[in-house]
């Protein structure tokens, strides 16, 4: 459907449609559930009715049951349409809803009250776009809208459950604000600003009528120096050693690769920096790249990444320690350094005020998963606002496929998989999905506790709370679980061991995040590994551990070394630990494929894990150490794919003749 019919059905009904009589979609079915608010979170104030808030309503898109199959026709090493990729245009136009359901869902909001000259549609034809009171919504969603509040004291607008008619559930993905606390990602405004939290709850509920909540900050703690997805920092050391004879106590750039059989990279081509992703207030310190630099890549002192601030990012440097510069330290020390000369591009997300979400970065890559025409109009609960209204915010309009997508692109941050709805996830899902079409290699860090979440977090299997991880349901990861990405798990060099010798699963500081998911179906580059494993190495837990049903996805995919980098964080070296170093890592090798793809003349290599599930012998198998949580030891490496390594870390020569070989 062209964005032209869009407007032309817009019109219409804002002129012409008539409203149905309420009657005739008083059928209302619980659409989303949440049994409680996430840890830390309690619910406080009911709205005031006459509050505005900006709503989202996430129409289902068309063609999905074929997106498998779309994924396989560019990144299955069989297809004789490997690394054709496609064009965002083709995949908008594959995706957008059908007009039956943009109808179907204008009618209902129109019929409720909701006139259409007051809704905005996404350049994705996706996304419905409109302000309504409390009111209003409570009446449209059947629900109610209390104010939540973090032990912290950041606010967020939430309900327990909604509904919507039974003939429009298909039509509907999610609607937001509901049921969803994903977490932002940013800093707590207290720690940058030294300012005060949000006006008390008593206070705010008194002003609510007269507020409108589309600018109000909701601040997360991931990316802050509270966010448990960032590395852990260990032992500061006076000498750090280049010698590979140290690499069991010592990781450098030297170190890996000597592990992995990468030469040092010899090509810079153009049009194919290393993407990698930092959320503020996390910052790199040009001084502290240099003298990792000084030490280890001498040609590279002065050398600073590529940098492409969105909404309004800084590098700030008025806090620095290792909470809030070690991630971006150990991301672009060893990112740069092991493809110079090529470039790493560095995206910085969201403003010190407001902060950002990974749909944040999402939204600045492609228009099309973008609100309608850049403007402010999302679920401020969720991502970042802008312009951002307070005092120090970035001032100026979202970005909105403004930003350049690199070939690869490595994030090591994540959250749980429990921490949002299944819905909500399977959203945010399909548009990995989209950028693999495209050609973009996603890779994620897969977690540091094994099978527990963020901070050892277990399940509880009654409440479905977090509990302190002793015991419960394992608790697995995302956007690691998402079959559309390539999830990075971490292994280490025993001690004593050389670079020669097999690594081991992460056991020491870190334990390599893995599991399987409670969300998303096992993808059909999987079964062949995930059938062997439990045929030969059926873990010894029910489903009250893990959703042991053999039909979900499993992750990790892949692993690199995770222990003992070297990392020089505010003018002293230190260990650094977490899979936070193996994302990076993992992704600079394809990187360097990548360029030597380009140079011959062929596409980059675009969604990985088909490719690397058919050939597992380009990877080194892991077959020792665990990933122990939930009172449990977790699961074991074992020959083959397992929860805790993946398919193994990375054989460079192998990897490289393999993709050098495939169109």
């Amino acid at each position: 459907m062209r964005i032209e019919a869009v407007f032309q059905i817009l019109a219409a009904l804002a002129v012409a449609v008539t409203a149905s009589p309420l009657s005739t979609i008083t059928r209302h079915v619980v659409h989303e559930r949440r049994s409680e608010p996430p840890p830390r979170w309690s619910r406080h104030t009911r709205l005031h009715p006459a509050a505005t808030i900006p709503f989202r309503i996430g129409l289902a898109q068309q063609n999905l049951h074929r997106a498998e199959e779309f994924v396989n026709e560019v990144a299955h090493p069989d297809s004789p349409d490997y690394g054709k990729h496609w064009s965002k245009e083709k995949v908008a136009d594959m995706f957008a809803p059908t007009t039956e359901a943009v109808s179907a869902v204008m009618e209902w909001l129109h019929a409720s009250g909701i006139d259409p000259s007051r809704i905005k549609m996404s350049n994705s034809r996706n996304w419905l776009n409109f302000n309504a009171t409390v009111a209003e919504a409570e009446r449209l969603l059947r629900t109610e809208y209390h104010l939540y509040k973090h032990e912290m004291g950041h606010n967020h607008i939430a309900c327990e459950s909604y509904s919507v008619p039974h003939h429009l559930t298909d039509h509907i993905d999610i609607v937001t604000p509901t049921v969803h606390f994903d977490t932002r990602i940013g800093s707590t405004r207290k720690t940058i600003h030294h300012q005060n939290l949000p006006e008390p709850i008593l206070e705010l509920n008194r002003r609510m009528a007269k507020r409108d909540f589309s600018s109000r900050p909701l601040h997360g703690t991931l990316g802050s120096e509270l966010d448990a997805s960032n590395p852990k920092h260990g032992a500061e050391i006076k000498n750090a050693l280049m010698t590979l004879e140290n690499c069991d106590t010592m990781i450098t750039p030297a170190c890996l690769q000597a592990l992995y059989n990468a030469p040092p990279n010899a090509l810079s081509i153009p049009n194919n920096t290393l993407g990698v992703v930092e959320y503020t207030p996390q910052a790199f310190l040009q001084s502290d790249l240099d003298m990792f630099f000084k030490q280890f890549s001498p040609k590279q002192v002065g050398v600073s990444p590529n940098t492409n601030l969105i909404d309004g990012a800084t590098i700030q440097t008025k806090n620095q320690s290792f909470s809030f510069n070690g991630e971006s330290a150990l991301d672009l020390q060893f990112a740069m350094s092991l493809i110079f000369p090529q470039k790493v591009t560095m995206y910085q997300v969201g403003d010190l005020v407001n902060g950002g979400s990974f749909n944040n970065f999402l939204d600045a890559l492609d228009g099309s998963y973008c609100t309608f025409q850049g403007g402010d109009s999302k679920d401020p609960n969720i991502d970042g606002q802008y312009p951002d209204t307070l005092p120090g915010g970035f001032q100026g309009p979202e970005n909105c496929g403004s930003v350049q997508t690199t070939n690869v692109i490595s994030t090591s941050y994540s959250s749980n998989e429990a921490d949002l709805t299944a819905k909500y996830e399977q959203r945010q899902c399909l548009e990995y999905m989209k950028l693999g079409l495209q050609g973009v290699s996603i890779l994620y860090s897969s977690g540091d506790f094994g099978v527990a979440g963020n901070s050892g977090q277990c399940i509880n299997p009654v409440t479905g709370a977090y509990n302190n991880g002793s015991t419960g349901l394992f608790n697995p990861s995302f956007p690691g679980t998402c079959p559309y990405i390539t999830s990075v798990g971490a292994t280490q060099i025993l001690n004593g061991s050389t670079v020669h010798s097999p690594e081991s699963a992460s056991e020491r500081v870190i334990f390599s995040g893995g599991g399987f998911s409670n969300v998303f179906p096992m993808p059909s580059y999987q079964k062949t590994a995930m059938a062997t494993y439990f045929a030969s190495h059926m873990p010894p837990y029910g489903a009250d551990r893990f959703n042991n049903s053999q039909t979900v996805r499993g992750y990790p995919d892949v692993s690199a070394n995770g222990v003992n980098y070297v990392v020089a964080v505010d003018g002293q070296f230190s260990l650094t630990f977490g899979t936070s170093a193996s994302c990076p890592t993992f992704a600079s090798l394809v990187n360097m494929i990548n360029a030597q793809r380009i140079e011959a003349r062929k596409s980059p290599v675009g969604f990985l894990n088909p490719t690397l599930y058919a050939n597992p012998q380009v990877l080194h198998d892991i077959t020792v150490g665990g990933n122990k949580g939930c009172g449990t030891k977790g699961f074991l490496s074992v020959q083959g794919w397992d929860p805790v390594t993946g398919l193994g870390t990375p054989n460079y020569p192998a990897m490289l003749d393999l993709f050098m070989g495939l169109p």
